[in-house]
């Protein structure tokens, strides 16, 4: 589906009321969720008096309470009562092979039998991973692992800054880039600023610049209005928009962004950590044809396995990670770049490559749009539809992501609609579907004929709980 109509179809959703459904309706679905789901409500209880919330994930289903999983296989998982899902979590993205794809699996025993865990040393498994890396991924020249994308940002901040000698970085509302102080700001929805910074003193954002996603003029400024305040050091971008393609970018704009960082001697910071072996083995850059100056990696590139991120990019560029002490930027990390992670690397890569997993994940998410719009099309009172980029879906109902902040009631739009894809969600995983934030899903090489006519016929279910109208 084309930038254009997308925004198209969005609007007209945020131009009609969300349709909930029906109370007595809703109530009986949780009921059978509750009944469903006795032992993960029974860890729930006992969670909250031990961890802060009773979840630790942030990707969880925390509404009404958080699943339990037992177990992971393919394209499924199993709670602790045993209930199976079809999973288009995925971890949060970084699954391409399937849950529990045995070679890769056995890789990683072996190397834990035969090495163990980890020795705070260097491994030959960090040349082996990094030259995968570099192989695929045509703005990739030299890589620096760390344990997760939210250290592969805070670097990639630290680098754009020594290397240019700048102090600004802009951030383009409505991104994600990991939870460091500077960055968790107008995150989700744009132009929501500080809303979610408790506990970040403000002069934390003091070299942040805040611009709204695809506002060329805005973007443009940003470059100007901060020659005279210390620069632009870099550009953080997600190359599909923000949350993964929830706010899709224009045709034009990573184009412009590569453009002005060039004017302004600027650098370009792709955010792979979803996109990044995902929409192709080279990344986002590969598919757009636009070579960042760094690339952040994510857990993608561990297939899921812990203690998973990277810092990527051109050589001149990385070279400041090297040096003696006082010339170099400091990162640190004692389990970065462990042989477990490494091996998982390696190994992951080298398996997506041989079994063609982005194109048949990619195959599966085009089936699945094409078949969930036509069942969206026997309800256009709903104005329900679908669009992915590659193996990434998203489906939108309400809409609660691009509410537009500008208008009177914006903060109670933004939670009433969320509430009601909350509602939704509710109902899908009392049915057996796992997905994320009631918007999005992730497909993998596994996803069969069976998920996509189970997926078809939750959904089907869903649709006939709300009333027309």
């Amino acid at each position: 589906m084309e930038y254009s109509e997308i925004m198209k179809r969005k609007d007209a959703i945020l131009e009609r009321p969300v349709r909930p459904i029906p109370p007595d309706k809703l109530a009986d679905e949780h009921r059978r969720y509750a009944e469903r789901c006795k032992r993960s409500i029974e860890i729930f209880e006992k969670a909250k008096g031990l961890i802060p919330g009773g979840v630790e994930h942030n990707l969880s289903q925390n509404k009404p309470f958080p699943l339990a999983m037992d177990r992971a296989k393919g394209c499924r998982v199993w709670d602790v009562d045993g209930n199976e899902y079809i999973d288009y979590l995925m971890c949060g993205a970084p699954i391409m092979l399937g849950h529990g794809y045995e070679p890769l699996d056995e890789k990683i025993i072996g190397i834990i039998r035969e090495k163990g865990p980890a020795t705070g040393l260097t491994s030959e498994y960090e040349l082996l991973a990094a030259e995968e890396i570099i192989r695929h991924m045509p703005g990739v020249e030299m890589v620096r692992f760390l344990q997760s994308g939210t250290e592969a940002d805070m670097a990639a901040l630290r680098i754009a800054r020594a290397f240019t000698g700048k102090l600004k970085i802009i951030k383009i509302g409505g991104s994600y880039h990991g939870w460091s102080d500077q960055v968790v700001y107008s995150v989700h929805i744009p132009r929501t600023g500080n809303f979610e910074s408790k506990g970040i003193p403000p002069e934390c954002y003091a070299h942040t610049v805040d611009v709204a996603p695809n506002d060329f003029e805005a973007l443009e400024a940003a470059f100007r209005d901060n020659q005279d305040k210390g620069g632009v050091a870099g550009v953080m971008v997600e190359p599909i928009g923000g949350e993964s393609g929830a706010h899709p970018v224009h045709p034009e704009w990573n184009r412009t962004i590569r453009t002005l960082c060039d004017r302004y001697e600027a650098l370009m910071i792709f955010d792979e950590v979803v996109t990044g072996f995902r929409l192709d083995m080279g990344g986002a850059q590969k598919l757009y044809n636009i070579t960042p100056d760094l690339t952040v990696l994510g857990k993608i590139i561990t297939h899921g396995y812990p203690s998973s991120g990277a810092v990527a990019g051109r050589r001149d560029v990385m070279k400041v990670c090297a040096g003696s002490m006082g010339e170099k930027i400091f990162v640190g990390g004692t389990l970065a770049a462990n042989p477990i992670s490494m091996a998982a690397c390696f190994y992951a890569l080298k398996y997506m490559e041989e079994t063609d997993a982005v194109a048949r994940a990619t195959a599966y998410a085009n089936r699945l749009t094409r078949a969930l719009n036509d069942l969206y099309a026997t309800r256009p009172d709903l104005g329900f539809f679908v669009y992915n980029f590659g193996a990434i879906l998203h489906y939108m109902t309400t809409a609660f992501f691009s509410v537009d902040l500008n208008a009177p009631d914006a903060l109670t739009q933004i939670f009433s609609r969320k509430q009601v894809a909350d509602d939704y969600q509710v109902v899908t995983m009392a049915h057996g579907l796992c997905t994320l934030a009631g918007t999005r899903m992730y497909t993998c090489m596994q996803h069969d004929d069976e998920a996509l006519k189970k997926t078809l016929e939750v959904w089907e279910y869903l649709l006939s709980l709300i009333p027309r109208g």
